[in-house]
């Protein structure tokens, strides 16, 4: 059984969950749309909150139902996973059930799961969207980067697969990220169980790099073209900027894992302080070396990396660009109307006769000659 368990909160952090559940992680779901977690059908423990039919992209209303229901929640959670040492969270930043839930969720099973760090896999749209998801992001971020105790965020960004993807539509972003984030924390797993006699990088490495505070990557580079201890460190380096997630932006690099595969030769060729000079060198670095045939290959793990300032203000600066307009637009939805210049016209509707009534000696009379 594996030692991470996987949260999707939402409609994003489901399909994460999905993806999760055929890898064999023990996963959950948590939604306010029953029809978004339907679909999710390899997993098999859901929590659908009474009462609602969705966030409709509104951060309140995802807040909102964690404070009527945490009790329920944290009960469907301890009841949904065991034996784990870590609980990876997993959600869209820019919507509204995900967004809205998942840090209050965080901030709550720091105190209500004890003996289980809680860290996240949060998703970071891409710079196309639109004013009340950029909003929405930003505020998620915020808020999850105030949370004392969080192990490690994976901020899977959907802008980097846009770059490495131009072509593709924005459902097989989604599906491409959802599957790499998975599959390069499914990798290092798997690693942990591997025996070497050069060192090994088991279960307890992994776990003191994840339960990190701050920021975490996973990449992976492949050597086999490198002749040089420079060639190497660039590939690695490379494979940062590639990657799935945020691209680093600072030195700061507190705790990393190094996981070389492939032949000795090249092996000789890996230099610690070359490769971590553009990012500074780790307080704490566990490494796992497994000679084999295979092409020459190597991940790394970089944690308690700082928020990405850039990435995000690249998602903010369209927002102060166009902040006049944003807010007039707010306002006019409460006092915009329509006044009419014709308010004399309706005189002239069809409407029926009055009908008056008199006596018949009256009407007798009437035609008298």
């Amino acid at each position: 059984m594996k030692s991470i368990g996987i949260l999707g909160v939402g409609q994003a952090g489901g399909n994460i969950a999905e993806i999760a559940s055929t890898m064999g992680f023990q996963t959950a779901l948590i939604n306010t749309n029953q029809r978004d977690g339907l679909v999710n059908t390899k997993v098999e423990r859901k929590h659908f909150v009474p009462g609602y039919n969705g966030a409709g992209q509104d951060r309140s209303i995802g807040l909102r139902a964690v404070n009527e229901n945490y009790r329920e929640i944290i009960d469907f959670v301890h009841r949904s996973f065991k034996n784990i040492k870590l609980l990876l969270v997993a959600f869209s930043t820019d919507g509204g059930t995900g967004s809205g839930m998942s840090p209050l969720l965080i901030d709550l099973f720091l105190d209500q799961l004890p003996g289980v760090n809680i860290g996240a896999i949060a998703i970071v749209p891409d710079r196309n969207v639109l004013a009340g998801n950029r909003i929405n992001a930003a505020e998620c971020i915020e808020e999850l980067s105030k949370i004392d105790s969080l192990s490690s965020v994976f901020l899977v960004d959907n802008d980097q697969m846009r770059k490495l993807n131009p072509q593709s539509s924005k459902h097989q972003i989604y599906l491409s990220s959802n599957h790499q984030v998975m599959e390069a924390i499914n990798d290092v797993l798997q690693v942990t169980k591997k025996s070497s006699v050069y060192g090994n990088f088991d279960e307890t490495d992994l776990m003191n790099i994840l339960c990190t505070r701050g920021v975490t990557i996973i990449s992976s580079a492949t050597l086999t073209d490198a002749k040089t201890t420079s060639e190497v460190a660039s590939k690695i380096q490379q494979s940062w900027a590639n990657s799935i997630f945020c691209p680093v932006e600072s030195t700061g690099v507190i705790r990393a894992g190094l996981i070389y595969q492939g032949s000795e030769k090249m092996a000789k060729l890996i230099n610690v302080p070359a490769v971590f000079e553009k990012v500074g060198e780790p307080l704490e670095l566990f490494e796992g070396t497994y000679i084999s045939e295979s092409d020459p290959s190597i991940t790394t793990i970089l944690a308690g990396l700082p928020f990405p300032a850039r990435r995000m203000l690249a998602l903010e600066e369209s927002l102060e660009k166009n902040k006049d307009r944003l807010q007039n637009l707010v306002n006019k939805e409460y006092t915009q109307k329509y006044e009419s210049r014709i308010s004399w016209a309706p005189s002239l509707k069809a409407r029926p006769q009055e009908r008056k009534t008199g006596s018949i000696s009256s009407k007798l009379s009437k035609y008298q000659r």
